[in-house]
């Protein structure tokens, strides 16, 4: 959509899960004019990110996920990591399995005051009641794995969203209906006309511009080629997400001093921890094959326990570890479209797109001969997920260039807690799979051969093995201490007119999934603004 219009009362920058709110709720309940800059598509330009069943399509889309790749993980080999999040309108709520999960409570006490699970319960409500969420029923494949986690000690509680997630197990809630994805996009946006709400797809945002003070006058950006500035009367939320905010921030002039001098970038305000605490929630994925196939094919099924909890302690301790059971049929093939390009094509190569088709379409070859169809059809695996990292990484930038990529470090396994963490989930994963209800089933380990396996050789794999669960947060965190870049009401401190709302002002990541945390900072975002413009 091309705008009419230059000037804006707000700028809201990403239309992802918060984005999508926030810009819509400003419209809607008279705040002013609205412009909504999106770096990628429109929604229905990808009919898939609407779907309750494309996530696996979108998720292999090119045009629908950045392409970045981590700086070399020590923790993993040396290797560089995918670090893809979603683009397009809806962002990674439009490619993500749809999963909605608040967190446990202890998750946010040591979020700042206001910010505890008590004081947010109202507006993850005000999110759920627009949006839909419910699990999905069992299908008995997936009822094998609830009872073989049962028997393993997991408790059974479907939905997990009274914030009690402590060694529990079932179909956790999901944003979908009969008729399609429900993301915050959909909610908010795709399916209304909002009055006073301009959209910008395509619009690549290189900075935002200030004036002689900490104010921001303006947002450049990039649209078919051409450099153009949108100017803003009010306030700039940035709502990019965890690896694109800061970035943004630090090539305006605002961020580490020595990371924007070095670019020669000219200084706005010197904020330290700007890209700073950066982290996520790494994992491994222990495969197993059935004597059946696996019946099942969303990302439906999530226990959550103290992996490194001794024997005697109680089970309601707060869960440091969430476990996953991933269906192959459904999936995997188009998870190979992403995935087997990234590692055979290294660098430079990747961006050639002949080359990554020529690789996809050996895969779609490989997926019809009938042997392998079968030999997937019964091959699941137990995603083992490092919930509560201790590890905390950095975002800098490697060019004053808005199109060359930033440099990121998650830190994976930087502190050795969270070596122990992951092995002792890894256990417990092993742990299911060997209860009756799945051994019934003939489930063989692929991974790790036999039980017997060495802590040192199961390290080495796990290094080999891990990836992203794309939880990226923290970059930009808020909270009342010195460190802290964003105050308790989004604001970044020392500019006058600056807000981030989206999963970078995470203090600390809580044990699930970022979809929901994430809506629920752009609808207390919106509040924040109108509880200002009325005040």
């Amino acid at each position: 959509m091309t705008s009419q219009q230059n000037q804006y009362d707000y700028i809201v920058v990403g239309g992802g899960s918060a984005g999508s709110i926030v810009a819509a709720r400003l419209a809607e309940e008279g705040a002013g004019s609205v412009l909504l800059l999106e770096c990628g598509d429109a929604g229905d330009k990808h009919p898939e990110t609407l779907t309750e069943d494309g996530f696996k399509y979108a998720f292999a889309n090119d045009d629908l996920m950045f392409h970045r790749m981590s700086a070399p993980q020590e923790g993993c080999g040396g290797r560089k990591l995918f670090l893809g999040t979603g683009r397009g309108m809806g962002g990674s709520g439009a490619v993500n399995g749809m999963v909605y999960t608040r967190g446990d409570k202890r998750d946010f006490e040591r979020w700042p005051k206001g910010w505890h699970y008590d004081d947010l319960v109202p507006h993850f409500e005000a999110v759920e009641k627009r949006i839909g969420i419910r699990p999905r029923v069992p299908t008995p494949f997936a009822q094998r794995f609830i009872d073989a986690s049962v028997s393993a000690g997991f408790t059974r509680k479907d939905g997990m969203n009274d914030g009690e997630l402590g060694g529990v197990v079932g179909c956790n809630d999901m944003n979908y209906d009969e008729s399609g994805r429900r993301s915050s996009y959909r909610a908010w946006l795709h399916e209304r006309q909002v009055p006073n709400l301009q959209i910008v797809t395509n619009a690549s945002v290189r900075r935002l511009v200030f004036g002689d003070s900490q104010r921001a006058v303006g947002v450049e950006c990039e649209i078919e080629g051409q450099i153009k500035t949108f100017d803003v009367s009010k306030e700039v939320v940035l709502c990019a997400g965890a690896l694109e905010t800061p970035k943004i921030l630090m090539l305006s002039g605002v961020g580490p001093r020595q990371e924007i001098e070095a670019q020669r970038i000219r200084l706005i305000k010197d904020i330290p921890g700007v890209g700073q605490h950066l982290h996520d929630h790494p994992n491994v994925c222990v495969f197993y094959r059935a004597e059946q196939p696996v019946d099942f094919k969303y990302p439906q099924l999530y226990g959550f326990d103290a992996a490194r909890r001794p024997a005697h302690a109680q089970t309601n301790e707060a869960p440091d570890t969430c476990f996953v059971c991933f269906a192959a049929p459904g999936t995997l093939h188009q998870s190979m479209h992403r995935m087997v390009p990234l590692i055979a094509l290294p660098g430079p190569l990747y961006k050639l797109g002949f080359l990554r088709s020529f690789y996809r379409v050996l895969i779609d070859l490989a997926f019809k001969l009938p042997w392998l169809q079968r030999y997937v059809s019964t091959v699941f695996g137990i995603v083992v997920i490092l919930g509560k990292p201790d590890s905390r990484g950095s975002i800098g930038l490697n060019s004053a260039d808005p199109a060359a990529p930033a440099r990121i470090d998650p830190a994976y396994f930087k502190s050795p807690r969270d070596r122990e963490t992951l092995l002792a989930g890894i256990a417990k994963a092993r742990q299911i799979a060997e209860q009756p209800a799945l051994a019934q089933a003939g489930a063989k380990p692929l991974s790790l051969g036999g039980t017997n396996a060495s802590e040192e050789k199961i390290w080495k794999w796990a290094t080999a093995a891990t990836m992203t669960t794309f939880h990226f947060c923290g970059s930009c965190r808020m909270g009342d201490d010195v460190d802290s870049p964003v105050d308790t009401k989004l604001r970044v401190k020392g500019l006058r007119n600056v807000r981030v709302a989206d999963a970078s002002v995470m203090p600390e990541i809580p044990v699930s999934a970022l979809n929901a945390p994430s809506m629920m900072i752009g609808y207390r975002a919106a509040n924040f603004i109108l509880e200002g413009k009325s005040s």
